[in-house]
């Protein structure tokens, strides 16, 4: 289940980047905070409830958490995302940190939520066991990723365009499956191994909208780091082609004028036994 310490460097000087932590919040910060409010929901926020927002990114979740009542702490791996948290919202405190290693108490939080967060993680099972020693009894985790490959058009269309037309054999340390957590049944067992109960999962039927199919080629280019990655190590031709494949994919979303691409995510939440 755990992926390598060399894929764990590569995501924390990927996001340890200030252009691409801005080119992600810029381009696909949009998408994904349209799942907070199920979030929010499955985590059953309470107001007074202390919150934890693992992964916390610029702080939309906590923003959120905080909006709802909430007394909200953010934590990130790298230091320019809570750079941008801190100026994006200075009533609220956020903190640099390992989510496999969480600076807190045990039985410190009601909930803790992780918006997008496992992928980029080298162990997420040490990660949601460090959710749930932080919980207090009967507190609630919940989680946002992508859904599978077959639901996600918005990403799994760059690795059929890969698979097509260049190589993923590009040199980059080996990480877990980006669409794994958000299939349900690997969500379930997921959180059953860091031993929560009540676990469910319901999917966000979140869509990609953008004003032409090279905004989507760009944001992956600029705004990730994984994809980005793979891509940059194509050759050339190659990657000529893969971006043409990608042109031509989006197209196929248009309607007047909008390209809106199909990119579900999953929630999945859990309860710390009481």
């Amino acid at each position: 289940m755990a992926a390598s310490s060399a894929f764990g460097n590569l995501e924390q000087t990927g996001w340890g980047s200030a252009t691409v932590a801005l080119a992600y919040h810029r381009n696909l910060g949009e998408v994904t905070s349209g799942c907070i409010p199920e979030l929010i929901r499955a985590a059953d926020l309470n107001a007074g409830d202390r919150v934890l927002d693992v992964a916390c990114g610029v702080g939309y979740v906590a923003a959120a958490a905080r909006d709802h009542g909430a007394d909200a702490i953010g934590l990130d791996f790298s230091a320019v995302q809570i750079r941008l948290a801190q100026q994006t919202y200075p009533d609220i405190r956020f903190v640099e940190g390992n989510a496999e290693a969480l600076p807190f108490a045990d039985g410190e939080f009601d909930a803790v939520l992780n918006a997008f967060g496992l992928p980029h993680l080298p162990d997420p099972d040490k990660a949601l066991a460090e959710a749930c020693r932080t919980l207090k009894p009967a507190g609630r985790f919940a989680y946002a990723s992508w859904s599978d490959a077959t639901k996600c058009i918005g990403f799994s269309m760059v690795y059929d365009a890969i698979h097509a037309h260049g190589s993923l054999d590009v040199g980059l340390p080996p990480g877990p499956n980006f669409f794994s957590y958000g299939e349900p049944g690997f969500a379930a067992q997921l959180l059953a191994r860091a031993g929560f109960v009540n676990i469910s999962t319901v999917e966000v039927p979140l869509v990609w909208r953008v004003s032409s199919p090279d905004a989507i080629i760009d944001a992956i280019s600029s705004g990730t780091v994984r994809a980005a990655a793979v891509l940059r190590l194509q050759r050339p031709e190659n990657l000529a082609r893969i971006k043409e494949y990608l042109r031509e994919r989006v197209s196929a979303y248009e309607r007047n004028g909008i390209y809106a691409v199909p990119s579900p995510a999953l929630v999945a939440r859990g309860s710390k036994p009481g």
